[in-house]
């Protein structure tokens, strides 16, 4: 296949000829294969619903390329949704399989926690309500409050740690 299309080759004849390239791409940048290729299948899926977008100036391989890229940009930008401050939230969870001793611990320390979420200022506590008790992601709580995703992960960050430090002073005491 020419760099530049000047026949329109099929779809079938793109896959064959790119899906080890961009494979590679994702893989090369990626821990995880099986993401790898489900992003190597959105690509695709993109590139086929917009292909009468390629204009040909450039060639197609560039083009498919652009669209890993931001695909790549897109996939990583909603694993930053979960900041690391939602797993210390979430180690605070009961777990039914832990001793009968941890469980009672980590009951009073989420029982703990929670009574802190109620002493936060609005925005924090509602914050932090929506996201662990309703499971909402950032966007979602962004177009419920009326905030920008930016302002939410800002709160969402200063309430945690406020409740760690109110945690661990706690625990230092």
């Amino acid at each position: 296949m020419a760099n530049v299309m000047s026949v329109r080759p099929t779809n079938d004849q793109i896959y064959k000829e790119y899906v080890a390239k961009i494979r590679n791409y994702f893989r090369a940048r990626m821990a995880n294969g099986w993401d790898a290729d489900d992003l190597t299948n959105t690509v695709f899926i993109k590139a086929f619903s917009k292909r009468e977008q390629y204009n040909g100036k450039y060639p197609f391989g560039a083009w498919l390329f652009a669209i890993a890229r931001n695909t790549l940009i897109d996939y990583r930008r909603k694993q930053r949704e979960f900041p690391a401050e939602t797993e210390w939230f979430h180690s605070f969870q009961v777990d039914e399989r832990q001793l009968p001793e941890e469980l009672v611990v980590k009951e009073e320390i989420h029982e703990l926690m929670w009574k802190y979420v109620g002493k936060l200022n609005e925005a924090q506590s509602q914050v932090i309500r929506l996201r662990y008790q309703e499971e909402k992601s950032m966007n979602q709580i962004a177009q419920e409050l009326g905030k920008s995703e930016a302002a939410v992960k800002i709160i969402h960050y200063r309430a945690i740690q406020i409740l760690r430090q109110r945690l661990y002073k706690r625990a230092s005491s």
